[in-house]
C-alpha cells in the first residue's frame, strides 16, 4: 500500500489502487458502462430477468394458478431478455462508445428481442400449425439466428462465430449425408 521515496512513506488512496483494476477490467472484458436512462432501463432490464426466473422456478404461478408458463416459453423469454441485454451491454466494435449506447444497438436490441419473443407471442398458431412455416417465420428465424450469433460475438469474442456455425452446420448435415450414401 505504501510506497517510500527518499525516506518520505507515500500512501495511495483508494482511488489510485483501483483505477488501474478498473481500465484492465474494462479492457478485458469490453463491456460498456453507460449512465444516466440506458443504466437505468439495463438496471430494470437485469431485474426482471431475475424476477421472471425466481417467478418461473417457484411454486407460486402453481399455487396462485396465475403466470404458468411452459419450458418452451420460459425459454423464450429467457433468451430475449439476455439477447436484449447483450446488444446494449457489449459494443459492436471496439472503437465503439463505452459510455453510451448508440441507437442503431437499442434498434438491434428490440428487433433481437422481438426474434427470441416470436415464439411466444404466437405459440399457440405455430402448435397448431406444426412443421407448416410461413414466409414470416422464416424471415423471424433467419434474422433470429444472425441476430443471435452476433450477440454471441459481441460478448464471446470472434472465434465464436465460425465454431458455433460449423458445429451446428456439422449437425444439421451428418443426417443429409448418411441418407445420401444408402441411396
Amino acid at each position: 500500500m505504501g510506497q517510500k521515496a527518499h525516506g518520505v512513506s507515500q500512501v495511495r488512496t483508494f482511488e489510485q489502487t483501483q483505477e488501474p483494476q478498473t481500465a484492465i477490467t474494462g479492457d478485458e472484458t469490453g463491456s460498456r458502462r453507460p449512465a444516466g436512462l440506458s443504466a437505468k432501463i439495463m438496471l430494470y432490464a437485469a431485474l426482471a430477468w431475475l424476477l421472471f426466473q425466481l417467478w418461473y422456478a417457484s411454486p407460486l404461478p402453481f399455487m396462485l394458478d396465475w403466470g404458468i408458463v411452459n419450458s418452451t416459453q420460459a425459454r423464450s423469454i429467457h433468451l430475449g431478455f439476455a439477447i436484449f441485454l447483450a446488444y446494449l451491454a457489449y459494443p459492436a466494435l471496439r472503437r465503439s462508445p463505452r459510455h453510451y449506447i448508440p441507437i442503431h444497438d437499442w434498434i438491434l436490441a428490440v428487433i433481437a428481442a422481438f426474434a427470441t419473443l416470436y415464439l411466444l407471442v404466437f405459440y399457440h398458431q405455430l402448435v397448431h400449425r406444426p412443421g407448416i412455416v410461413t414466409t414470416r417465420d422464416l424471415i423471424v428465424g433467419v434474422a433470429g439466428i444472425a441476430l443471435l450469433l452476433e450477440a454471441t460475438r459481441r460478448a464471446l469474442g470472434p472465434p465464436s462465430d465460425g465454431r458455433g456455425i460449423g458445429v451446428c452446420d456439422l449437425r444439421l448435415c451428418r443426417p443429409l449425408h448418411a441418407r445420401r450414401d444408402r441411396l
